[in-house]
């Protein structure tokens, strides 16, 4: 624990481990120099020994002090009620404790059998109490791991228990009683020090995999950008033949000799179709182009109708509620936005399955945009809400998702001077509720 780099440890209980380490070392000390004083009592002068004898209480609950404050810390990390509660009682018993204290100095005794008695409520009080305090809050915090599958949960539940062991032999066992006690707390000891040892080396490969499946999918944002740029090149390729094809189309109608209506309809559906081909083909050539575009009255009814545009082929089978007045609009990139709704729609259609609802809503007045987007799949966990707008965090295969989207949307969101929100849980779906300043944005 004394060596370990926590600087960029996720786990929320690193910053409370020093407090157990401090334990470790004081407690030791106090051990190794009870054996000291019982080795060597004898050759202590009789006017020390009462003074010896306080001293020797004192090390004991100083020895426990790094116990307290592990426990006091751990409990803050806890979820309410246990919080709360875990930080009553551990005050409670310092409490306790220091008044117990004060009434065995208030008569300034130095009687052995005062110090035997004040030994046994210091091992009882902050011994057993500081143990079995740590143990039940390490063992919540490893249960919590375990709730949301990470296998390391397991060791702190584990590390839990053997404080409480520990507790239990060092507070309330007297050492007396049997010549296997130290034995059985040097057991105990062992067990929290290899548990909490596996606890976080396990940390360090569940860290070490999500790292690599976090650079896996920089590597598919390098594919897909890639992918982008070839389409760049197609989509203004395939303009050249689309103006050729609606040009011979116009030739073609005017020298006909008779306008027939059965011909001219078969006309007008592949001017439609190659029409069609056009604005998506420009569309994406504008999508691609993001870095050409300035900032300019942007109406978000035509951001969702080129949105739209460009998500034709994947839009299909789903329903797609539009709620927009045409007049409402900011100072913006067009392109930019349309690559925030696009981001948002594909998460809501794969959220949504190979169908559902969809919708989307835009209202607002001269000084504010509010712009939604819902839909009823299969939602987010709290947890999954928390890392959404994570750069590389995705829920989807590899291949599938490059978790880029909610971060890209919120860089975007963040330029034109807005704010995200996201409504989520398990079964009723999501929804993304972004509000826009009307102004100028910033690049």
């Amino acid at each position: 624990m004394v060596f370990r780099n926590f600087k960029y440890s996720q786990l929320s209980i690193s910053p409370t481990l020093w407090a157990l380490a401090l334990f470790g070392f004081s407690h030791a000390f106090h051990e190794w120099s009870e054996l000291y004083v019982i080795l060597f009592s004898d050759e202590i002068s009789p006017k020390y020994h009462h003074l010896v004898q306080w001293l020797r209480m004192i090390k004991l609950s100083l020895s426990f002090a790094g116990l307290i404050i592990f426990s006091w810390l751990l409990f803050r990390i806890c979820p309410n009620p246990f919080s709360k509660i875990g930080q009553i009682i551990t005050a409670a018993v310092v409490i306790i404790y220091t008044l117990v204290m004060l009434f065995f100095f208030q008569g300034c005794s130095v009687l052995a059998d005062t110090f035997t008695e004040a030994a046994r409520y210091t091992r009882v009080l902050l011994g057993f109490g500081s143990a079995t305090l740590a143990g039940v809050g390490i063992a919540i915090y490893g249960y919590q791991l375990r709730q949301k599958n990470h296998e390391y949960g397991l060791y702190f539940v584990a590390t839990g228990a053997g404080l409480f062991i520990y507790g239990v032999l060092a507070g309330l066992v007297p050492t007396e009683l049997h010549s296997s006690v130290p034995v059985f707390r040097t057991l105990a000891a062992t067990l929290v020090l290899v548990t909490l040892y596996k606890a976080l080396n396990i940390f360090d490969i569940e860290k070490e995999m999500a790292t690599e499946a976090k650079l896996k999918r920089a590597i598919e944002a390098d594919k897909y950008k890639a992918i982008g740029h070839l389409a760049m090149g197609v989509a203004h390729e395939i303009n050249n033949p689309l103006a050729s094809s609606i040009l011979a189309l116009d030739l073609l109608e005017r020298k006909l000799p008779v306008k027939l209506d059965e011909l001219m309809d078969y006309i007008s559906r592949a001017r439609l179709g190659i029409n069609r081909a056009s604005v998506i083909s420009k569309e994406l050539l504008a999508y691609a182009r993001s870095d050409l575009s300035h900032a300019q009255k942007v109406f978000f009814y035509d951001v969702i109708d080129g949105a739209k545009q460009l998500l034709s082929h994947k839009i299909m089978p789903y329903v797609i509620n539009v709620n927009c007045d045409s007049s409402l609009s900011i100072t913006g990139q067009k392109v930019k936005l349309e690559e925030l709704l696009i981001n948002l729609l594909n998460n809501a259609m794969d959220a949504s399955g190979n169908s559902g609802d969809i919708d989307i809503s835009v209202t607002g007045d001269q000084h504010q945009i509010l712009f939604e987007v819902r839909d009823y799949g299969e939602g987010m966990d709290e947890q999954t809400l928390l890392q959404a707008t994570e750069l590389f965090f995705s829920t989807k295969p590899i291949g599938k998702g490059t978790g880029l989207g909610l971060a890209i949307c919120h860089q975007i969101i963040g330029a034109h001077k807005g704010k995200m929100k996201i409504i989520s849980a398990k079964g009723i779906g999501t929804r993304v509720l972004i509000s826009f300043s009307v102004g100028i944005c910033e690049w």
